[in-house]
């Protein structure tokens, strides 16, 4: 008696059966497993945004001496507002494609922990005390746990055939739709370089990308055109003979200014607080990492930069934020110029990936921490 035939399974939208087999090996449906290799960037944006915002914060209301937004018994707390704003940076990631709504999402974000993380004070006491001096010492801690998780993250991060490919397809649309996105083409062909030679939408997605950078400059929005000509700057600049004294010069001049602003805490009469002895932990480290940095100039700008933005974001996550309770005036001066110099130094990483010659692997892809 002949075997009845079943008609096969056919999974409805959205949904997958058992294994997809592809070539030699099997594909397991398991993405949520897979890393994403522009994450940690994504979460340095939303980590910044929330110190940031903290900071404004806290120095609006010491300006305008504490006012309350509301009346006949109502206070509107500003935790309202952070939870608007990270709903909205969510409903950016829900509903827009492509890497600027990932970074719009996560800015968002950020901005709205911030509001949320600096009442922080008032939900850890019985009398829902925003002036909470611990307060400050525990917003400090989730900075630094969040900064030291991205950080373990970037450097367990590995990248298989599988993770390669997935990531090449994330990043593909923005690679053939931005002439000013060299440095992802750049990534996305590292990534393809990595993933399973055998699958057909390699060789494909290999050709288009190359096709969108040999066309790169024909038709561009201002924005895109903005950004090609900073990159055909940095390139004539970092050329030049004159660039790695210029940048030795500018780090010093930091670390050095830094190291001083810091002193004339200690120059005061009294005793070290516990915050000044935490505000001179992170400078000393600050100054150590531009040292690094200044000294791995004379091998590789990108290893240096890497160095310098560590050096920046310490200043930025542990100096900054306690300056602001000495000398609310020179952190925020010292906030602008750390975030200057962040996007500067991203901005030249991001081109000195472009132009290297000798990427071939995403691990080499990862800036920041």
């Amino acid at each position: 008696m002949a075997e009845e035939r079943r008609p096969p399974v056919r999974a409805r939208p959205g949904e997958m059966r058992g294994r997809v087999t592809r070539g030699a090996g099997t594909f397991r449906p398991h993405a949520l497993t897979l890393p994403r290799v522009d994450g940690v960037v994504l979460a340095e944006i939303f980590l910044v945004a929330a110190v940031v915002t903290v900071l404004i914060i806290r120095a609006i209301l010491m300006a305008t001496g504490y006012p309350q937004l509301g009346g006949g018994g109502l206070h509107v707390a500003h935790v309202l507002w952070g939870g608007l704003l990270m709903l909205t940076g969510l409903f950016v990631l829900f509903l827009r494609l492509g890497a600027p709504s990932l970074r719009l999402g996560a800015l968002l974000a950020g901005v709205g922990f911030g509001f949320f993380i600096d009442e922080i004070g008032k939900f850890v006491t019985s009398d829902v005390n925003y002036f909470f001096q611990p307060a400050v010492a525990m917003i400090y801690v989730v900075f630094v746990a969040i900064a030291i998780v991205l950080a373990v993250v970037r450097q367990r991060m590995r990248v298989d055939e599988r993770t390669a490919l997935a990531n090449a397809l994330a990043l593909f649309d923005v690679a053939i739709n931005d002439p000013a996105a060299g440095d992802t083409r750049q990534q996305v062909l590292a990534l393809l370089d990595s993933a399973d030679p055998n699958e057909p939408l390699v060789p494909l997605m290999r050709d288009r990308v190359r096709a969108a950078d040999a066309a790169a400059g024909d038709t561009s929005t201002w924005w895109q055109q903005v950004r090609m000509r900073i990159a055909r700057a940095y390139v004539g600049v970092a050329d030049s003979v004159w660039f790695p004294r210029a940048v030795t010069l500018l780090f010093a001049v930091i670390a050095l200014s830094t190291i001083v602003l810091t002193a004339f805490i200690f120059l005061e009469p009294g005793d070290i607080s516990f915050t000044e002895w935490i505000q001179l932990t992170g400078t000393v480290v600050t100054a150590v990492l531009i040292a690094i940095g200044l000294f791995a100039l004379r091998k590789s700008r990108l290893r240096a930069y890497r160095w310098f933005e560590r050096g920046i974001l310490v200043d930025l996550l542990v100096t900054e934020v306690f300056l602001f309770y000495h000398s609310p005036g020179t952190a925020f001066i010292g906030v602008a110029v750390d975030i200057a110099l962040l996007v500067a130094i991203r901005m030249a990483s991001r081109h000195e990936v472009a132009m290297d010659d000798e990427l071939s692997t995403p691990s080499l892809l990862r800036l920041g921490l």
